[in-house]
């Protein structure tokens, strides 16, 4: 079973004003630890909230929670001088599952 991974971002005003520049230089520094462990399952979607700029969330698959786990001890010495550069506090990691709900309705 695949896990999805919701990853929230707390960006300083400062970063939140270039969000795209900011989560490709965050990105850019984890990416290639992720795309090399065994767990890794997909490329990741990025959300700005648009109430909340600040709030940007990643959405992607892994293979599983124990492997994402893994993965986090691993980010430990890359994501703290990011989060004390761009954000007002840590990142918030949750593990999703997909419900089966049928959604191929034809309401026309």
């Amino acid at each position: 079973m695949s896990f999805t991974i919701v990853e929230t971002w707390y960006l300083t005003e400062k970063a939140a004003e270039q969000a795209t520049r900011t989560m490709q230089l965050i990105d850019d520094a984890l990416g290639d630890n992720a795309h090399h462990h065994p767990g890794w399952n997909g490329h990741a979607t990025f959300l700005q909230d648009r109430e909340d700029p600040r709030v940007v969330t990643w959405v992607y698959p892994w293979r599983s929670a124990e492997d994402h786990a893994d993965l986090l001890k691993s980010e430990e010495s890359l994501v703290a001088p990011l989060i004390a550069e761009y954000c007002t506090r840590p990142r918030e990691v949750r593990y999703a599952v997909e419900l089966p709900v049928e959604v191929d309705h034809d309401h026309h």
